[in-house]
């Protein structure tokens, strides 16, 4: 009862948000010109980055397991912070094969399992990181707890010897996927790429649909995730510390201006060298869409504008920023539900394309 009388809320309140207006225009968009931009400008191009940055990563992973020298271990932090932001750019891919499904999952769940990672220490048994047992012990968040937490000797320790397996593993389990997730769309396995790029529909579980609704979803990863848990905006607004992204690197305020950036473009069909392509932007614009007489193409753009401009306001990490400018970590939320619904509502409505993952916080 209560999953239903939640549900029937989020439809009033999204009737009552929506007052949008693109009846001028007949709807003409050719979306492929949207996906042939996405495919072969962002999404391959930053999959071959993040893969890219993986095998660095190993590297730098080697070349500290070979040394054990202080600048070495500097270097293997400094390039998993690299390979983290970088992922934040191929986030909102959750689509295509199995690995892309479960990529999210995978690679950046957290807050990580600390008591799992550390019970693998000094395991003479073999275990498989892959299995349902590990879910919540892999991937960046895990290195993040590995490479960071403590002084610069426990770090060592556990980097080169009491965790170095669990290292290996997990550094071997971000590179396989990363590789795996660029190999699927590089060499067009299963015809996926071919027929995103070329497939007009946008009806349920169309290329269209499936790149509409993984940016959507995005979006609230971004206020949910990285700003609302962390927050407290689910727990009566009691900040929940443990829940911030790179909790013992303290980069997670770099992480998500990262993504925030990346949404932007991806929204406005720009590469990440900023060379503009075709997006959402463009088809909102050429509908001439309205929300209360007010073009939405440029209320989104403000949107973006006023969040990149009090993101950069904010100091040290997320939980600091939480605890320490807790007026304008509210107003960046504020605006973030503000830019939810305008995507999730009135430009899903205005684009014809139905929302089709579910989520429980009535945006």
């Amino acid at each position: 009862m209560k999953i239903k009388y939640l549900l029937l809320t989020i439809c009033a309140a999204s009737l009552n948000w929506s007052c949008v207006d693109n009846s001028k225009n007949e709807d003409s968009f050719d979306v492929t010109k949207i996906l042939d931009n996405v495919a072969d400008n962002i999404i391959l191009p930053q999959f071959e980055d993040l893969k890219q940055s993986t095998d660095d990563l190993k590297s730098a992973y080697s070349k500290f397991e070979n040394s054990g020298e202080q600048e070495d271990l500097i270097n293997l932090q400094n390039t998993f912070k690299e390979s983290y932001s970088l992922w934040q750019s191929c986030s909102f891919v959750n689509y295509g094969n199995s690995t892309l499904v479960s990529l999210s999952s995978t690679l950046n769940t957290y807050p990580t399992d600390v008591d799992k990672i550390n019970s693998t220490f000094n395991d003479t048994l073999d275990y498989d990181l892959e299995s349902g047992n590990f879910a919540n012990a892999i991937g960046y968040p895990g290195l993040d707890y590995l490479f960071f937490e403590g002084d610069e000797s426990e770090i060592k320790n556990r980097v080169e010897q009491d965790g170095k397996t669990y290292c290996l593993k997990n550094i071997d389990l971000i590179q396989s996927t990363s590789k795996s997730a660029y190999s699927f769309w590089k060499e067009n396995t299963d015809n996926f790429y071919s027929d995103f790029k070329t497939t007009s529909s946008k009806s349920k579980g169309s290329p269209f649909s499936l790149f509409v609704n993984g940016f959507v979803k995005n979006v609230e990863v971004l206020k949910n995730g990285q700003l609302g848990f962390p927050a407290g905006k689910f727990t009566l607004n009691q900040p929940q510390p443990n829940e911030s992204e790179a909790l013992y690197s303290g980069i997670s305020l770099q992480l998500f201006k990262a993504h925030l950036a990346n949404l932007e473009r991806v929204y406005k069909g720009q590469s990440l060298d900023g060379t503009d392509g075709i997006g959402l932007d463009d088809y909102l614009q050429e509908l001439n869409t309205t929300r209360n007489d007010e073009n939405l193409n440029e209320l989104i753009l403000g949107v973006f504008s006023t969040l990149k401009e009090k993101a950069d306001l904010l100091e040290g990490t997320t939980n600091e920023a939480v605890a320490n400018q807790s007026d304008l970590v509210n107003e960046l939320y504020a605006k973030i539900k503000e830019l939810v619904a305008y995507l999730k509502v009135d430009m899903t409505y205005a684009i014809n394309v139905q929302i089709t993952y579910i989520d429980s916080d009535g945006d």
